[in-house]
């Protein structure tokens, strides 16, 4: 039987921080989990390092988040890796979903990021999820995207302006491109080329001679 492939990626950092924090006997739910993983990348780049976790940060409910994330848990459901839970708080009515790790699966992650995700576990693994989202609002990233009050935006982790979001003028110029489709060669294009490659054939053997004569 084919060993399955190691994770990658959002995957491999998502399992590898469960892992971490299952050892530790932290409990982890989803924005416990998201807030942990952007505190990791922050610190990645802080350290001079790419941010680990291959997720695009945006301001969006509750701080900084990605929709990736739940793509990622559903395959890792899927797999068999993860388990989620879900308990109704019956004061509040909200639901709470906690992630389970089911199993040990083999990721492929850089060792400086899993000694930062250690790291930021050992810091902050105890600290509830809000918390742990307050604390986000005030990192440099998420201050300067409240300060130009500009949510869905995608979040500079070196500290900086938010970047300009390209995908509504990449949809835009996908639809232009949909309805304006390239013309096909035109009749006699390709001979017309030629004709002119040919004609000019003469001129460059000249001057290639020239310089050949100096």
């Amino acid at each position: 039987m084919t060993a399955p492939a190691p994770l990658r990626g959002p995957a491999a950092a998502i399992a590898y921080l469960l892992a971490s924090a299952r050892a530790n006997g932290t409990r982890v739910n989803r924005t416990k989990l998201t807030k942990l993983l952007y505190l990791a990348d922050l610190r990645a780049v802080a350290s001079g390092l790419p941010p680990g976790s291959g997720l695009e940060w945006r301001w969006r409910h509750y701080g900084p988040h990605s929709l990736r994330l739940k793509e990622v848990e559903r395959d890792l459901v899927e797999a068999g890796h993860i388990q989620v839970t879900d308990t109704l708080d019956p004061f509040t009515g909200r639901c709470e979903y906690t992630i389970h790790l089911l199993d040990a699966p083999q990721t492929v992650i850089d060792a400086e990021f899993t000694a930062i995700v250690d790291g930021v576990l050992m810091e902050f693994g105890d600290w509830s999820a809000s918390q742990l989202r307050d604390l986000t609002y005030q990192t440099p990233p998420m201050q300067e995207a409240v300060r130009q009050g500009r949510r869905e935006v995608r979040l500079d982790l070196s500290g900086g302006a938010p970047f300009p979001d390209l995908g509504p003028g990449l949809a835009r110029l996908r639809d232009w491109a949909a309805r304006n489709p390239l013309p096909g060669d035109e009749p006699g294009g390709v001979d017309d080329l030629a004709e002119e490659m040919e004609h000019l054939a003469e001129h460059r053997a000249d001057a290639t001679r020239r310089l050949l004569e100096e």
